[in-house]
């Protein structure tokens, strides 16, 4: 059983901007930015690794290390995770999406040959749409690899207490020699501000700017 952390809202440092934005009909707020995928993406063609698992295990890295990212709000109460997984959307091959969900790891390896596999399960034609909401634990992850997008919006389901921050990952381009790719960062603003989504871009361009180490380290 997974050991939650429940924040002390009457103590918390937080509560007056948590309370603040607690019943807007719509609390998240996001960013879009390019990041600068150059070293990753030369890195893993060179290694035969998959380009989203590297991304996905960068991404991933980071948002664990971040606790507001892993803080969720569950009715009058705040609890905060001690890590989270990721579950992505995927393309079938019949050119429908699916959900795809991956366990978190700490070996690189060892995440890539998970996602290989359960990728390749569900571009299935078969495979259900089959959503895991009921376990807040997790990044809502999407993937665009078709546009090179500078804005994006989500569908939403008001009246619920979702607070599950979704992460988006566009199609990259070659501009002035650097490999760019459009990112997109989407929180419940009663739990993260935009300082922390800037402690995700910062942390996330950093790790892949050296991915040996990322990687292999």
């Amino acid at each position: 059983m997974i050991q939650t952390k429940k924040i002390d809202i009457g103590n918390w440092e937080r509560r007056e901007q948590y309370q603040f934005f607690r019943h807007y009909d719509n609390p998240f707020f996001g960013l879009t930015a390019d990041v600068d995928v150059t070293n990753l993406l030369a890195y893993v063609q060179n290694k035969g690794f998959s380009f989203f698992a590297a991304y996905l295990f960068a991404s991933q890295k980071q948002v664990n290390s971040i606790p507001e990212f892993r803080q969720r709000i569950m009715g009058d109460e705040v609890i905060e995770y001690p890590e989270v997984v990721a579950g992505s959307t995927v393309l079938k091959a019949n050119k429908l999406f699916t959900f795809c969900y991956f366990d978190h790891f700490t070996s690189f390896k060892d995440f890539n040959a998970h996602v290989l596999e359960r990728v390749a399960l569900c571009q299935q034609p078969q495979t259900q749409l089959i959503d895991h909401d009921e376990n807040l634990a997790q990044i809502h992850y999407s993937v665009i690899p078709w546009v090179h997008f500078s804005g994006l919006s989500h569908p939403r389901n008001y009246g619920t207490d979702d607070s599950i921050p979704k992460i988006v990952f566009g199609k990259y381009v070659t501009q002035a020699k650097k490999v760019l790719m459009p990112l997109s960062v989407e929180a419940h603003h009663s739990l993260l501000d935009g300082f922390h989504l800037g402690l995700y871009f910062e942390g996330f361009q950093q790790s892949i700017n050296d991915p040996k180490i990322l990687l292999e380290g």
